[in-house]
């Protein structure tokens, strides 16, 4: 019987013991693959570089460093930070690639819109429903726009300013 209890307990030792060995490692939230990480990458390097330039010089006005060793790594590093803001600037001039099937039907979805709205070129915009259709003394005026109600009275809507009416 002690013997049973020592192995159990022997094998609960080793499993809580190996268990961080043999399980998966975490997945870190945000690290992606593609544009966006390789971007975000870029910029920590950024970051980093520009911390090593603060520290170096920090390092050269409190003596630790030589002028000559200053100046090397000086110009090491700022040609370093130079190559890295030029990768930032690329990757931000390129455009965004996408699927070529989805920029077909997005193409196809502006070429159906255009053709069924006509438009109207320099001319005055249409008044608004509520200016266009006759209402019956006393009825509510809603903000088509906004949906706030509006006094009689009121041209313009307070809350959104949409014309309501016309002039009369």
């Amino acid at each position: 019987m002690d013997l049973l209890l020592g192995l159990i307990v022997g094998a609960v030792v080793l499993l809580a013991i190996g268990y961080p060995i043999w399980k998966p490692a975490p997945r870190i939230m945000g690290s992606t693959s593609g544009p966006a990480s390789e971007l975000a990458a870029l910029e920590e390097r950024k970051e980093s570089t520009y911390a090593a330039i603060r520290e170096l010089g920090f390092d050269f006005h409190t003596d630790k460093l030589s002028e000559a060793d200053y100046q090397f790594e000086i110009e090491r590093l700022k040609a370093e930070a130079v190559g890295i803001v030029r990768q930032i600037e690329e990757r931000n001039a390129e455009p965004p690639t996408g699927s070529e099937a989805v920029e077909r039907e997005i193409a196809a979805i502006r070429e159906s819109i255009e053709r069924s709205s006509p438009r109207v070129a320099d001319a005055q915009a249409p008044a608004p429903l509520a200016a266009q259709t006759p209402r019956a003394p006393g009825a509510a005026l809603f903000c088509t726009q906004c949906g706030r109600p509006a006094g009689t009275e009121d041209r313009f809507c307070a809350g959104c300013g949409t014309q309501l009416r016309t002039s009369s």
